[in-house]
């Protein structure tokens, strides 16, 4: 009795010396050794043990990041308990099913988990973050499926497809086709687009959103992506639905396979024309009633102001130096010395240097006693020399108003 009563005395003392750290929860994380197929599940278990009791579940990380696909299977979180030192210790498992999409290391930053458990002398509640350990993969691609793009492992793949609406379509028609992929052993997400976007330009194509759905059966993925696409006839012709083919590769026979549906020919008619209804037909009337009378009130408008100005325009010209030139060129043409004589009294009249025409003047008197000389029709008349010197005259272009007086010096 002597000496258990020591050791009930002692006891306190020897629990207040232990290192408190041996009370830390302990966290451990599972993971596969070898390299996880791409879209096939890595199973992650993240497990938490602490000596006492758990008043509040703890928080444990996601495991969200690229191109990584986290599901939690049925019951993904359970009690465990271990023996710790010689003592039991309990706590809770985390099992994550981790998908990579692409192949290639996958490696995380420092996770943590929040522990909160019964510290073991007071009983009361204390929170704690913890450190994971490192969590690290690779992912593959097997062998005979490097070369498929898109990049689809699985155990199971169809396709299927619905046609709504007639194959001969007149212009304004339309026809809805959807196509369904069917995946069974991964993440419907492996599945590219399924439609394609090659038509012809006697469709016009109005597509919907993809729509996905995923199912779980014991730890097994499978899924289906469905895409709706609403075709409107544009014309006439032949066209049709293009064809989908996708290789795929099956994990169950190590093969690359080819899921494929055809194509669907269409038969279009051209849009008939339709005559004009009413409506149309008095819109039209109206349109050339107004457009008719807005012409003829423009041209009423426009005429006298035009014939006018027509008027105005012809009498500048005949009272300016240009006609004057323009006579006396016409003169010379036709060699009529009296119109000539005619033309250049005008133009000397009207132009502010009449002194240029001194060399056309002196051509005109060889011509004028060639012609009328008592030996006239001995010397030819030089009428080209004359019509050398009318570019003088079209030189002048000052009017006698518009000249300055010269400056005294």
């Amino acid at each position: 009795m002597r000496y258990l009563a020591v050791f009930i005395l002692l006891m306190p003392v020897s629990l207040s010396a232990q290192d408190s750290s041996s009370y830390q929860p302990q966290v451990s994380v599972d993971i596969p050794n070898q390299a996880v197929i791409v879209g096939q599940p890595a199973i992650v278990r993240i497990k938490v043990l602490v000596p006492t009791f758990m008043p509040q579940p703890p928080v444990f990380p996601s495991l969200e990041q690229q191109n990584i696909l986290i599901r939690l299977p049925e019951r993904a979180s359970g009690p465990v308990s271990e023996t710790v030192d010689g003592e039991t210790w309990s706590g809770v498992q985390r099992s994550y099913r981790l998908y990579p999409l692409a192949p290639g290391p996958v490696a995380y930053d420092a996770q943590e988990v929040v522990v909160t458990f019964a510290d073991p002398q007071s009983n009361d509640p204390v929170q704690v973050s913890m450190a994971l350990p490192p969590i690290q993969l690779n992912a593959e691609i097997p062998d005979g499926a490097q070369g498929l793009d898109p990049l689809i492992i699985a155990s199971g793949f169809s396709l299927d497809q619905k046609l709504d609406g007639p194959t001969d379509m007149q212009a304004g028609d339309s026809i809805t086709r959807e196509i369904s992929a069917q995946i069974s052993g991964t993440t419907a997400l492996t599945i590219p687009a399924l439609t394609p976007q090659d038509q012809s330009q006697l469709l016009r194509a109005y597509p919907k959103e993809p729509r996905f759905s995923e199912t779980e059966d014991r730890g097994i993925l499978s899924g289906q992506r469905v895409e709706e696409t609403v075709y409107i006839a544009q014309d006439g012709g032949d066209t049709q639905l293009s064809a989908v083919s996708i290789d795929w590769f099956n994990l169950d026979t190590g093969q690359i396979e080819t899921a494929s549906l055809p194509a669907t020919t269409l038969s279009l008619t051209p849009p008939k024309r339709q005559p004009p209804d009413a409506q149309t037909i008095i819109k039209s009337v109206l349109f050339l009633v107004i457009a008719v009378f807005a012409f003829w009130t423009l041209g009423r408008f426009l005429r006298p102001r035009y014939a006018t100005w027509k008027t105005e325009r012809r009498r500048r010209y005949l009272a300016s130096e240009r006609y004057a030139v323009d006579a006396l060129q016409s003169a010379l043409h036709s060699r009529d010395l009296r119109a000539v004589y005619q033309a250049l009294d005008l133009w000397k009249s009207r132009s502010a240097h009449p002194e240029r025409s001194l060399d056309l003047e002196n051509s005109l008197m060889k011509i004028g006693a060639a012609r009328y000389s008592a030996t006239a029709g001995n010397s030819p008349e030089d009428w080209q020399a004359a019509m050398q010197h009318l570019g003088a005259l079209n030189s002048a272009k000052e009017r006698k108003g518009g000249s300055l007086p010269p400056l005294n010096p």
